[in-house]
C-alpha cells in the first residue's frame, strides 16, 4: 500500500513538477519572436507655421518628451472683459479658444496663463465682477479650474472647487474676486510625530466667492507649510457649514473626507469672523464699478 502511494505521488506531482520546470527553463532560452509591447507613444506634433505648439494640461506618456495634450495657438488676440480703463483680459488664440492674458496697462503688468486653456464652452456664461485690486480670479464655466493671482496679476496659480460644492453654472448667479484683510485663525493639528498641536494659520482676504441662489462657494486661500505657493479651495456652506443644523462636522457633518486633509482644518469654517465674512459675501457691495459685467467672445473677432 504504502509503495502504490509513493508511485502515485511521483507519477502526480514529481513527474508533472519536472517537466513543467523543463518546459520553462527551455522556453526562456529561445529567442524571442515577438518585441515586447510597450504601448502607443504619441507622436510629436507636426510645426506649424505661425503658431505656437503649447501643453498647457500636461498629461504624461512612457516618453517624456511626448505627450497627449497640446495647441496649435495663433499670435491673434481680442479682448474679452474690462476691469476698469487699465486692467483688462485678451484671449490669445481663434474661435474663442486659446490662453488668457491678464494686462495692467498702468503698473504695466502682462501676464499670460499659460496653465488652463479657454474654449468657448469653459469661458465664464455667468455674471462675473471682480473689484479686487490684488485678487483676480477667473473661473472657468465648468468649475474645473478656477486660474487666480493674489500679487495683481504677477502671478497666476489654479484653483479648484471641490467635488462635492460644483453645480452647473446655470446655478450661478454671479462670480466675485475681492480683496479683503487677511484672518489669523486656529485650529488642532498633529505633527509629523503624531502629537497633537494647535495650529495657527493665515487664510489670505485675497479670494473669490461663487454666489448661487440658495448658497455661496468660498475659496479658501492658505499658504500649507508642505506647498511653496498659495492653494485656493472652493467649498459649499451647504455641507460645510451649517449654523442652525450641523455645528459639528467632525461628528456629525456631511462630506467629512473632502473637508479633513490636513488634521481638523475645516474647524477655521467654524470661527465666528470666518463665518461672517463668508455669508456676507452676498452682500459685497459692487459701487464704485468701472468693469464690464460679463466675458465677452466673439467668434472670427481676433486680429
Amino acid at each position: 500500500m504504502k509503495k502504490r502511494l509513493i508511485k502515485l505521488l511521483i507519477c502526480c506531482i514529481v513527474i508533472p513538477g519536472g517537466l513543467w520546470a523543463f518546459i520553462i527553463n527551455f522556453g526562456s532560452n529561445l529567442p524571442q519572436r515577438y518585441e515586447e509591447t510597450t504601448g502607443l507613444d504619441i507622436p510629436m506634433p507636426e510645426p506649424k507655421q505661425g503658431y505656437e505648439i503649447i501643453y498647457p494640461e500636461v498629461i504624461k506618456t512612457s516618453n517624456p518628451n511626448y505627450t497627449a495634450s497640446f495647441y496649435y495657438l495663433s499670435e491673434k488676440r481680442q479682448v474679452i472683459y474690462r476691469y476698469d480703463a487699465d486692467r483688462y483680459l485678451e484671449l490669445q488664440g481663434e474661435n474663442c479658444e486659446g490662453l488668457i492674458w491678464y494686462h495692467d496697462q498702468a503698473k504695466n503688468i502682462h501676464t499670460r496663463i499659460d496653465k488652463v486653456f479657454f474654449t468657448h464652452d469653459r469661458l465664464p456664461k455667468f455674471n462675473y465682477y471682480n473689484p479686487g485690486k490684488d485678487y483676480i480670479g477667473i473661473p472657468t464655466d465648468d468649475m474645473s479650474a478656477i486660474p487666480f493671482s493674489i500679487d495683481g496679476g504677477q502671478t497666476f496659480y489654479v484653483g479648484e472647487v471641490t467635488s462635492f460644492a460644483a453645480k452647473p453654472s446655470e446655478q450661478v448667479e454671479r462670480f466675485i474676486g475681492v480683496d479683503d484683510s487677511p484672518l489669523t485663525l486656529q485650529f488642532n493639528d498633529v505633527d509629523e510625530y503624531m502629537r497633537g498641536f494647535i495650529n495657527t494659520i493665515t487664510v489670505s482676504g485675497n479670494t473669490g466667492y461663487f454666489i448661487l441662489k440658495n448658497d455661496v462657494l468660498f475659496g479658501d486661500t492658505v499658504f500649507l507649510r508642505m506647498f511653496k505657493y498659495p492653494q485656493q479651495t472652493f467649498h459649499s456652506l451647504n455641507g460645510v457649514i451649517d449654523t442652525k443644523k450641523n455645528i459639528d462636522l467632525y461628528l456629525n457633518g456631511e462630506n467629512m473626507k473632502e473637508v479633513q486633509q490636513f488634521g481638523r482644518y475645516w474647524e477655521i469654517y467654524y470661527k465666528p469672523a470666518y463665518i461672517e465674512r463668508i455669508t456676507g459675501a452676498r452682500n459685497i457691495k459692487l459701487e464704485p464699478y468701472q468693469g464690464w459685467d460679463k466675458i465677452h467672445c466673439e467668434i472670427r473677432a481676433e486680429k
